[in-house]
């Protein structure tokens, strides 16, 4: 409302200001205008008289100028004595003689008004002389008449001022206000709002402008909120994996030291230290990879996103396959290797020890002579084995867990972590590939990863 009450005084002052400038100047300015115009057209009427006049007789001048004494020139014509020949006016002497003509001695000496002369021949060859007389009284009354007009004429312009005022601010205001209103909403991050937007001036592209900072701010916050979310997981995933470590630390370490007290104290068998050192040791190396695994994935952040290149996986593949080759031959596997061309872009050294870990899944929980297929084509990296046992649909969901193991493998004697299949799965996530994890024909385990095409992206 402080706006619309602004605009209409501002508007109101404004054209009331201007009407009053223009009636004083039309009171100043017109007179001097009309007595000007006015001049211009009787001294063209007293031009095209006195071509009229020039070589006729008396009475036919007499009767022309009769004629044009009606407009606003008044005619009079005199002779070389100055005597006023027309209009014809004679009065009697005082001692009753026959009338005499009124003799003009000046006739333009005492007059305020301006008189015009044209010298001409009767047709008789008499020289005469044509005077016309302008009188301007008419411009001064009409100059009263307009000053006492003057105050009405200003009541009606405030009038129409004051409406066309009224009118104006509030039509023009009503989109600035409407625009004021969304905003007061807009900081307070009520969803589907938009400015209304009307015409193609400065308020209308305002409106727009408003629109599209609030579409980024709201995409901003929705990113906000992602990011927020993936921080959120990740600290509960950082506190759920510190609980499960110390967890898988505990229970080991316990044991160690309950080892070494029997053996310090000679309870029952412990007594034979040479045994139980050696199993202690084998305990404390399998804590070693533990522990050396945990500090893999403490790099994990941002090692990998650290020195990525492109490189073909089917070269990098090829250079790690002969240790897997010695492998089949010591435990009797049928492997089988078919490598295509593949570009991928990553952490070369990262990407490797993911798909080596889960190389190494599969040639540890491998059945005695079993077959194991690793095939690259299509943008896919599937890698299946027969598995020794299978695994249920809940036991697969939980195998990208950290510290998980199948409970048939609890034993260790496979040497694993549980944490390889955990580090694959953070790597994967990381750049962003797809991957699963599947049973085929209650027989095969399943592990496919898929990459991005970057044939184009290589070429170009």
């Amino acid at each position: 409302m402080k706006l619309i009450k602004k605009n209409f005084l501002v508007i109101n002052l404004l054209i009331f200001a201007v009407v009053t400038i223009i009636l004083g100047l039309l009171y100043f300015i017109m007179p001097i205008y009309y007595e000007h115009v006015q001049t211009q057209e009787i001294k063209h009427e007293f031009k095209q008289v006195s071509k009229q006049v020039d070589g006729k007789s008396l009475t036919q001048v007499s009767r022309l100028l009769s004629k044009s004494n009606k407009s606003n020139v008044w005619y009079t014509l005199v002779n070389q004595k100055n005597h006023m020949i027309f209009p014809s006016l004679q009065i009697s002497n005082a001692n009753g003689d026959e009338p005499s003509d009124i003799i003009i001695s000046s006739v333009d000496s005492q007059s305020k008004n301006e008189v015009m002369k044209h010298t001409f021949a009767l047709d008789s060859g008499e020289k005469v002389t044509l005077l016309g007389e302008l009188s301007l009284q008419p411009v001064s009354d009409a100059s009263k008449i307009l000053l006492t007009l003057y105050p009405y004429l200003l009541l009606m312009s405030l009038t129409i001022a004051s409406i066309v005022a009224f009118l104006y601010s509030k039509t023009s205001s009503s989109r600035l206000i409407n625009i004021s209103n969304t905003t007061r909403k807009m900081a307070n991050l009520e969803t589907n709002l938009s400015c209304e937007i009307k015409g193609k001036d400065e308020i209308a592209d305002l409106a727009s402008d408003i629109n599209r900072l609030y579409d980024k701010l709201f995409t901003t916050i929705k990113s906000l909120n992602k990011e927020y979310d993936k921080l959120a997981d990740l600290e509960r995933s950082k506190s759920e994996f510190l609980r499960m470590t110390s967890h898988e630390l505990k229970t080991p370490i316990s044991s160690v030291i309950g080892m070494i007290d029997g053996m310090l104290y000679n309870v029952g068998d412990f007594a034979n230290r040479d045994k139980y050192l050696r199993k202690s040791r084998k305990v404390l190396e399998g804590q070693a990879q533990v522990i050396q695994s945990i500090l893999s994935l403490s790099k994990l952040e941002t090692a990998v996103e650290q020195n990525q290149e492109m490189f073909s996986l089917k070269a990098a593949l090829e250079e790690e396959m002969e240790v897997y080759h010695i492998l089949s031959e010591l435990d009797r596997y049928q492997v089988t290797i078919v490598l295509e061309e593949q570009w991928v872009k990553a952490n070369k050294l990262y990407l490797l020890k993911a798909i080596k870990n889960i190389i190494d899944n599969a040639f540890r929980y491998t059945k005695p002579e079993g077959q194991i297929v690793i095939t690259l084509k299509a943008n896919q990296l599937v890698i299946k084995n027969e598995a020794e046992q299978l695994l249920s649909q809940e036991q697969l969901e939980q195998l990208f867990q950290p510290f998980y193991r199948p409970d048939y493998s609890r034993s260790r004697k496979d040497g694993g972590t549980g944490l390889g299949l955990f580090i694959a799965h953070q790597i994967f996530e990381r750049y962003h590939f797809d991957y699963h994890i599947d049973i085929q024909h209650e027989r095969w385990v399943i592990f496919t990863v898929t990459f991005p095409d970057l044939e184009k992206e290589r070429q170009s």
